[in-house]
């Protein structure tokens, strides 16, 4: 299991939406490239708990 932490941003001044840089381990096992668009799956498991599978869409 590869684990990475990385720190959450504003989007931009005006947008309340966060963003992240998606770490370069994991972009590298997606071979993803700039301009690439990935898919979130997200299922909530409990409050505290997500499970997440991200995939590089082709």
């Amino acid at each position: 299991m590869l684990k990475a932490v990385t720190k959450v941003h504003k989007a931009n001044s005006k947008s309340v939406t966060l963003k992240s840089s998606i770490p370069k381990e994991i972009a590298n096992i997606l071979e993803l490239e700039t301009g690439d668009f990935i898919t979130w799956n997200v299922e909530i498991v409990s409050p505290e708990e997500l499970k997440i599978v991200v995939t590089k869409k082709e």
